[in-house]
């Protein structure tokens, strides 16, 4: 009996480790009525906040504070989150978790999502963007035996972009799959990252052309209204990407914050039509059996990261620093990011040039981050007070400012 107790809580544990060590491991707008549900109920996944989290708690970093409070708990991971003010000057959230819900202000609401939405093997909602008042997602997807990706309208739940199958099904790992984007006046940029955590098939489709995993795609915004499944609406921007979960572009460049394998983890500088080398290049390891992969970026005639993280910390969203930050830092670029495994945010510092990463600054939170808030264009939310908005992992909402700089 003894031996017995001693299996189970040994097996509870390993369980608990591998979850952790993965490499995951609003102007109110009108909703269409078929964005929801018919059988709609309240899904319990929204929790009272505890008193104490309301409270602002302070950490110091180092030569500012960081103060930040939770305004809502829930219990699922996010897939986005879109703030904006309404006429009366009032914040107000919209958090699209993974699982399909939406939870705002006044209310938590299952999505109507599509029959081939594929929540196994950590898939589900990868991402949701507005176009125009019209939104549109990033979901996994499955069709008798095939496993694979869409971009649909959740208007119409019509499938715009629908990948091939994926190969090596039994090693598709959904958590990969990216969703990262940035909105311009004509198109949208999407990352798509190849789904996989130990499989050289999946990982070898970021090299393949005709493949949109292991992509940052360009994608046009007609095409996208319209609906219709035309050809040649949405192009390659740059390939040879693991899992790019974190887009900005700021002072005229496109920055990429990328999962490596076990180790790597990347801050790239995208330059439209190149090769970031996946998986044929990094500075982490290979999974199965620790080997290292090739380093001569430059002799294959890849791209070379500006920073890489060894230890991983497990990469999620990637923005400009909130203007009380930038102005601090006013004589270099600064970004920040968000990370998971790493439970911090990372403040980058890059020369005038955006040549290269002069100072990283992570400050540790103690919880999985995954998103910014972002307002319906795609930018950084920030209030009146510089505060802006960050997600935690089956956890909550937050409210965060930098503040006290010495």
């Amino acid at each position: 009996m003894k031996v017995k107790f001693i299996k189970l809580i040994l097996l509870i544990f390993l369980i608990l480790i591998s979850a952790f060590l993965g490499y995951e491991n609003p102007e109110i707008i009108e909703w269409s009525k078929s964005f929801f549900k018919k059988d709609d109920i309240q899904s319990s996944i929204v929790s009272n906040v505890n008193e104490n989290d309301i409270k602002f708690k302070e950490i110091k970093a180092n030569s500012f504070s960081l103060a930040f409070s939770k305004i809502v708990s829930f219990k699922g991971k996010s897939a986005s989150l879109i703030i904006q003010d309404n006429e009366n000057q009032e914040t107000k959230y919209e958090i699209f978790t993974q699982d399909g819900y939406i939870i705002n202000n006044e209310s938590e609401i299952k999505i109507n999502l599509p029959s081939f939405f594929y929540e196994e093997n950590q898939g589900g909602v990868k991402s949701i963007f507005l176009i125009d008042d019209e939104y549109f997602a990033l979901i996994s997807s499955k069709e008798t035996n095939c496993l694979y990706a869409s971009l649909i309208s959740l208007k119409n739940n019509k499938e715009l972009i629908k990948s091939k199958c994926l190969p090596d099904s039994n090693n598709v790992n959904f958590a990969g799959l990216g969703g990262a984007y940035l909105i311009f006046d004509d198109e949208i940029i999407l990352s798509v990252g190849t789904p996989e955590h130990n499989s050289q098939k999946i990982a070898e489709l970021a090299q393949v052309q005709d493949s949109i995993f292991g992509k940052i795609l360009s994608i046009k915004k007609n095409f996208l209204l319209n609906n219709k499944n035309e050809k040649n609406q949405y192009g390659i921007f740059s390939y040879g990407h693991r899992n790019p979960q974190g887009l900005v572009f700021y002072k005229n460049e496109l920055f990429s914050l990328e999962h490596g394998p076990q180790g790597g983890d990347e801050l790239n500088k995208i330059v439209q039509g190149k090769n970031f080398g996946w998986p044929i290049v990094s500075f982490g390891t290979k999974y199965n059996d620790g080997k290292s992969y090739s380093h001569e970026h430059s002799k294959l005639n890849l791209i070379e990261p500006l920073y890489f993280f060894n230890p991983a910390i497990a990469p999620s969203s990637l923005n400009k620093c909130p203007k009380n930050l930038i102005k601090y830092y006013k004589n270099n670029t600064c970004l920040m990011g968000l990370s998971l495994k790493g439970m911090s945010i990372i403040i980058f510092l890059l020369d005038k040039e955006n040549s290269r990463v002069v100072s990283v600054e992570q400050i540790l939170l103690k919880k999985r981050l995954r998103h910014f808030g972002l307002k319906k264009s795609g930018e950084l939310y920030l209030d009146k007070d510089n505060n802006f908005f960050i997600t935690a992992d089956k956890d909550g909402l937050y409210k965060v400012k930098f503040d006290k700089f010495r």
